[in-house]
């Protein structure tokens, strides 16, 4: 497996205050599967999500990525296991507006020793003729292609996806679901969406359904949709 969670558990606050956001979660995720994690709001999505890719701590359980704990790694070492094997996709698209977009993309090409080609990535994310657009001149759906673009060209190991259709609408977030779909089977990354979505289960390997911070279902696709004929 190339991710293992095993007995995960993170809470915040104390006494009244006490809330116990994920509750003993375990799972495993193998090398170019498509993982789906889906769940109503505070059920613990973003926060296994932040854990996973080493933006929170977990107060028991761990995180293993290809045979690393990273739950047992300092600062220094978590920001190398980031750069060197994570791309992240947010539900906002978090572009710097005073970078065009092949810059915005360059920008994060430069972090990686094994990158993918800028104007490769571009002309699969359909993006050439918007290269010289700043943020403020494109459309929404274009700017999340640019931030897929700038987490993808790192050519990562791992793809986090927190809500990346949430700000979109219907023909917009299908666009970006054949887009990593068609990047997933093409450079074999492995990808974790989380979302309320649950159509985009349809197209997912492994589907992890959350309620309350605890794992309440799993389910192991063996005869996935393609993007193009999800519906919702």
């Amino acid at each position: 497996m190339q991710l293992v969670i095993k007995e995960l558990s993170k809470s915040y606050g104390t006494k009244e205050a006490y809330n116990k956001v994920l509750d003993n979660i375990s799972f495993e995720v193998k090398k170019g599967q498509i993982c789906t994690i889906i769940g109503p709001s505070g059920s613990g999505k973003s926060t296994l999500l932040n854990i996973i890719g080493g933006l929170d701590s977990a107060d028991s359980g761990a995180v293993i990525f290809e045979g690393k704990e990273i739950t047992k790694m300092n600062k220094s070492q978590i920001a190398l296991y980031r750069r060197n094997n994570l791309g992240f996709i947010f539900q906002f698209y978090n572009l710097v507006p005073n970078l065009n977009a092949k810059e915005n993309i360059e920008v994060c090409q430069y972090l990686s020793k094994d990158a993918i080609d800028v104007n490769e990535l571009m002309e699969i994310l359909e993006l050439t003729k918007h290269a010289s657009k700043y943020p403020s001149e494109m459309s929404g759906g274009q700017q999340q292609r640019v931030a897929i673009a700038r987490a993808l060209v790192k050519n990562p190991k791992l793809l986090l996806c927190d809500e990346p259709t949430g700000a979109l609408d219907y023909k917009n977030s299908k666009e970006v679901l054949r887009l990593i779909e068609k990047l997933n089977k093409k450079y074999g990354t492995t990808v974790i969406i989380i979302t309320h979505n649950t159509a985009i289960s349809e197209m997912s390997n492994v589907v992890l359904k959350i309620k309350d911070g605890k794992i309440d279902q799993v389910i192991h696709n063996t005869n996935l949709k393609s993007a193009d004929d999800i519906e919702w």
